[in-house]
């Protein structure tokens, strides 16, 4: 098995989002597990229990308010619409990051197909449902993944076109 090997600054800052991909889909996949097993009030007191000296201190801060008033809407039917997205998200987020760190060639068209998708989502969320800083950042992070997945897809089918073999093509 070959695994992606960096050469330049821009390869290591690919590694570095992908990894950070690969981290947020472990992450997702945890929380959607824990949720899974946490009766929502269960989840609305601890969020509460951990806002709660905030808000004292700061009845509007952003933070505190968004997570108190996130759990709000966490009725069953949503809690399984989040917890089949979180899985259905990390799922993919793992199988793109894992591909490409793995240098398998399939892996780059797939995870620019899936995370454009993604994008997709997050544009409507934007426009159409409501703007936030954090959903705004993770886009334009995403962009930039997106971009850096173009550009070592660029890379790998060259080698592969000069003969390099395609679990090997982003290594070089």
């Amino acid at each position: 098995m070959s695994w992606y090997h960096p050469s330049s600054l821009l390869d290591k800052v690919f590694e570095g989002g992908i990894i950070v991909k690969g981290i947020s889909g472990a992450l997702e996949f945890i929380g959607g597990f824990l949720l899974f097993f946490v009766d929502t009030s269960q989840i609305r007191r601890f969020i509460a229990f951990l806002t709660q000296k905030e808000l004292l201190e700061d009845p509007h801060d952003k933070i505190a308010t968004i997570l108190l008033h996130s759990t709000q809407h966490l009725g069953s039917g949503n809690k399984a619409f989040i917890i089949a997205y979180l899985w259905i998200h990390a799922f993919i987020k793992l199988i793109a990051v894992i591909g490409i760190l793995r240098n398998l060639l399939w892996a780059y068209p797939f995870s620019l197909i899936t995370l454009g998708l993604f994008m997709l989502y997050q544009l409507y969320t934007i426009f159409f449902v409501s703007p936030s800083i954090g959903m705004i950042l993770l886009t334009i992070f995403d962009v930039f993944i997106l971009w850096l997945i173009w550009r070592e897809y660029g890379k790998a089918k060259i080698l592969l076109n000069a003969g390099v073999p395609a679990k090997t093509a982003s290594s070089s």
